[in-house]
């Protein structure tokens, strides 16, 4: 009987260690609580390209992150205007991971002008990492609102050639909603 049990026992961790495998650190199969992180694609890869290396897995957000769809950009491009995000993954499906903003707006300000922003360039087919103040801000107030009605009021048309059009990012955010990181994510 103590072989039975001895072996039923490796069996039973052979399968344990067999599913822990599976999944890559970083990732998880929850499909709501992860964020997204992990989603965001190398600084080479196309938006495709991300799409397709995020198969079958689900990002998990950073400790210290969030994801949030932003609305608009305000008060002298220092003021993130944005919606949490929740994540919609299914680890068996080849759509990668997706986003919807949900809740009440909320306003993030930007730590500093030195503070990092990648974003997709279209039309690169990459991401790319500017500072706030050096083009980061103003990117991500084009994308979100390429009409300028938020803050323009609609007086000059954007130049929108360079979007990537979800408005998604995994934010570093500080005490008193500080961002002190953002990352625009590829979404499926």
């Amino acid at each position: 009987m103590p072989f039975i049990r001895h072996a039923l026992t490796t069996a039973v961790l052979v399968s344990a260690a067999l599913t822990l495998a599976a999944c890559q650190p970083g990732e998880s199969d929850d499909t709501g609580a992860a964020g997204a992180a992990g989603g965001s694609a190398s600084p080479s890869a196309s938006p495709s390209a991300s799409a397709a290396a995020d198969r079958g897995s689900c990002p998990t957000i950073a400790e210290g992150h969030k994801v949030i769809w932003v609305n608009n950009v305000e008060g002298a491009m220092n003021n993130v205007i944005a919606k949490d995000a929740k994540m919609h993954c299914d680890p068996k499906s080849d759509a990668g991971a997706a986003y919807e903003p949900v809740g009440d707006p909320k306003t993030y300000s930007i730590a500093s002008g030195a503070t990092k922003v990648t974003v997709i360039s279209k039309k690169d087919s990459r991401q790319k990492t500017l500072t706030a103040q050096g083009g980061g801000i103003a990117h991500v107030k084009t994308c979100a609102d390429p009409d300028g009605a938020s803050y323009d009021g609609g007086q000059a048309s954007a130049d929108t050639s360079d979007c990537w059009g979800m408005n998604f990012y995994d934010v570093a955010v500080g005490s008193d909603n500080k961002i002190t990181g953002m990352t625009e994510i590829y979404s499926s």
